[in-house]
């Protein structure tokens, strides 16, 4: 599960935003996953709740807003969410292959609330 190792990398890069921003205690932390980064959100969910409690981020919640699959034709320039991560059909001309995803592939710390009292 290389969820956990991305979790305490996160860990890694809140304890130096606290430090920097002078923060005392993290409250929430919102975290973008793509639907094309093969983290699988409730194991992120999971390693989280296994790794905070007891230290210094014990308490803080973990939001995961999931990023659906954005794609223009390769062919035509058509913007479309495809139905499939692996089959993605242009609605308007139908071309398979050559497409730019658009989003989708990110995995990224979004935002963080911090208690600086």
């Amino acid at each position: 599960m290389h969820e956990m190792s991305i979790v305490q990398s996160i860990l890694g890069i809140l304890r130096e935003e606290m430090i920097k921003h002078d923060g005392h205690r993290l409250k929430k932390v919102v975290i973008k996953n793509g639907a094309l980064a093969g983290v699988v959100t409730e194991s992120l969910i999971f390693a989280w709740d296994a790794l905070t409690p007891g230290g210094e981020f014990d308490g803080s919640k973990l939001e995961v807003v999931e990023v659906p699959i954005r794609v223009a034709c390769g062919e035509c320039g058509e913007e479309f969410s495809p139905d499939h991560s692996r089959c993605m059909p242009c609605p308007k001309c139908e071309a398979l292959l050559g497409h730019t995803v658009l989003q989708g592939k990110e995995m990224l710390i979004d935002s963080i609330e911090i208690d600086d009292e």
